[in-house]
């Protein structure tokens, strides 16, 4: 009868090792899904994160060629001076005849820049003239700025104009 006591414990003894081991299994099995749902989370962010990289790449690479076309070409020393461009444009417009006066302005030094101007005076000018030389100064391979701009009918003959114009440049400062 010993032999049958025994088997009499051993039955339950065995019947909770195995509830203990399936518990145990099952606390095991829970904690890994949740490691995996965390894991799960940090790939998405991480892929988020990447888009928002992408995103930010590309705008980042688009203001990089802005910034390319705005720089004058051959570095940041102008290829000819103020003067010289304006004398140029109003030759191509035929206004030269008209061109009274180019007077350097003094240069003004802002974060990093040197805004180099002139005031330019043109007398006895038809408004076809003006808009072509304020397109010569747009199209231009410097990047020049209208500042100033003043305009009046002559007195004498209403369809020309005089007009007074304040023209500037930015260079870096090296």
């Amino acid at each position: 009868m010993v032999g049958f006591e025994q088997e009499k414990h051993l039955k339950p003894l065995i019947a909770a090792g195995l509830i203990l081991l399936l518990l145990g299994i099952g606390w095991v099995y829970t904690g890994h899904q949740q490691r995996l749902e965390r894991f799960e989370r940090k790939i998405d962010s991480a892929q988020k994160e990447l888009v928002q990289l992408k995103v930010s790449l590309k705008e980042y690479l688009e203001l990089e060629a802005q910034m390319q076309k705005l720089k004058p070409q051959g570095g940041s020393a102008p290829k000819q001076n103020l003067i010289s461009a304006v004398e140029a444009a109003t030759e191509q417009v035929s206004a030269r005849s008209q061109l009274i006066y180019v007077r350097p302005q003094p240069d003004k030094e802002r974060e990093g820049l040197t805004e180099e101007g002139v005031e330019i005076k043109l007398e006895k000018l038809k408004l076809h003239q003006l808009v072509e030389l304020l397109y010569q100064f747009d199209q231009s391979e410097q990047i020049l700025k209208v500042s100033q701009l003043r305009v009046r009918t002559r007195f004498d003959n209403p369809e020309q104009l005089d007009t007074s114009i304040i023209l500037n440049r930015f260079r870096e400062n090296r």
